[in-house]
């Protein structure tokens, strides 16, 4: 065990809180004269090794460590146990604990060393298979946006982004002072305030900068835009929305929004998931919605068709690319137009389309209602643990299925979280809002 301290092994639902096992440092149980384990390099992800347990004492002293033993590994030897079983190590680097969830485990004696009755020698092999990862103790993430940091419950989240201070779906992390060397898992609280709308369905995405300079505009205002009537209403976001009427069959061509050098520079990696908001819902079935990218002049992308769902304010387009991935960013992209192209079944349509937001991919979860998150309740997705629930009354429910990739933080200068979100009713009106709270795990690689 050279150079590896604080070796123990538990099981609990928080690392922080389990009575370990420890086979390193005394007080020892009777009978328990030390330990010897080595770190393995991992192969996908996983890593098997063994840890082998020198004892010597009386068959009684040497069964109470065997169940000492297996109690610490429940929650690898046992099925649909709610708790996890964990290596815990200590890192220099971190100065502190660290911990590996234990996948599976075996005890097994050693061939030839078989226990007498009374002071046998005997040496209990333990082979474990475990996350390759380990983590330290959870720690508080700082948020903001320009609305400040929040207070005890969290930072307000509005349902818009607009120009007025603390409107923003989104909240930041700087990860730069934070020594990360690795993605870390991260655990979100979602709170909805009293008095606040349900949530049915929401999303949320993010991605990081590594360099200095601002992020780009995550949301196209309808009344930006080229084409359509602008309408003065306090409930739209930036306190306008645009009316869009067309007649005739075929593709008409809607409206149409300058992406700029910068935007599509800093998007030029990431993969958007583009949510058109209405705002007012119409009621006439047959709408078909695309995206089409124009660069100079000429068609480089159209998305894939968006039938329009009557009852529902946020219309969600499939995942696209703003077409400036291939290039070796030695300067800033050409800019982009992108157009709104519609097509109906009647004489003629129309629509009140509030604004156009981009959804970052790297990390995207969407949370499927079950029941709707109520006032004074809220959801956690923790990464780590691979789990989202809620709590209500300090007692735990499901309300929503998480779908997608689990939010991690990763090293960098800046990370953004983007938020959209639709009432069990299906609206998404921009007063919408939700308070969060921010955790992560910092993840170390050992040997």
């Amino acid at each position: 065990m050279a150079n590896l301290a604080g070796l123990a092994l538990g099981s609990g639902t928080r690392p922080e809180t389990i009575d370990w096992f420890k086979l390193d440092e005394g007080p020892f149980m009777p009978g328990f004269l030390g330990a010897d384990y080595a770190l393995k390099e991992a192969e996908a992800g996983l890593c098997h090794e063994e840890i082998c347990l020198r004892l010597r004492g009386s068959h009684a002293e040497m069964s109470a460590i065997i169940r000492q033993l297996e109690s610490a590994l429940r929650g690898a030897l046992l099925e649909k146990q709610a708790e996890s079983a964990y290596l815990r190590l200590y890192s220099q680097t971190l100065a502190g604990y660290v911990y590996a969830r234990v996948i599976q485990a075996q005890l097994a004696p050693l061939p030839g060393h078989i226990s007498s009755k009374e002071l046998g020698s005997y040496c209990l092999k333990v082979n474990i298979v475990r996350e390759a990862r380990f983590v330290g103790d959870e720690v508080r993430l700082s948020i903001f946006n320009s609305g400040g940091t929040g207070d005890a419950r969290g930072l307000t989240l509005y349902n818009h982004d607009d120009s007025h201070t603390g409107h923003d779906h989104w909240f930041s992390a700087l990860t730069s002072g934070l020594g990360l060397s690795e993605p870390c898992p991260m655990r979100l609280e979602f709170y909805v305030p009293e008095g606040a709308v349900s949530i049915g369905n929401f999303h949320l995405g993010s991605f990081g900068i590594s360099e200095a300079g601002s992020f780009p505009p995550m949301t196209l205002e309808a009344e930006q835009g080229i084409g359509g009537t602008t309408i003065a209403d306090a409930r739209a976001s930036n306190g306008k929305f645009q009316r869009y009427s067309w007649s005739g069959s075929g593709w008409a061509n809607l409206a149409s929004w300058s992406l700029s050098s910068m935007l599509v520079s800093k998007l030029a990696s990431q993969t958007v998931l583009p949510v058109l908001r209405l705002h007012n819902l119409t009621s006439q079935t047959g709408i078909r919605l695309r995206f089409v990218l124009r660069q100079q002049g000429v068609k480089v992308y159209e998305s894939p068709i968006c039938s329009l769902q009557t009852g529902k304010s946020g219309q969600i387009f499939s995942p696209m690319h703003l077409g400036a991935g291939g290039l070796p960013g030695l300067n800033y992209a050409y800019g982009l137009n992108l157009s709104l192209e519609a097509l109906q079944s009647d004489s003629s349509a129309s629509l009140d389309v509030d604004d156009i937001i981009f959804l970052p991919q790297k990390c995207y979860r969407f949370y499927q209602s079950l029941c709707g998150l109520e006032p004074r309740s809220s959801l956690i997705d923790d990464s780590w643990r691979e789990q989202t629930w809620s709590l209500k009354e300090d007692q735990e429910l499901k309300t929503h299925l998480s779908l997608g990739r689990a939010m991690s933080l990763f090293p960098g200068l800046e990370q953004r979280f983007y938020l959209f979100m639709s009432s069990s009713a299906g609206l998404s009106a921009i007063d919408m809002t939700m308070k969060v709270r921010a955790w992560y795990r910092p993840v170390t690689v050992l040997p």
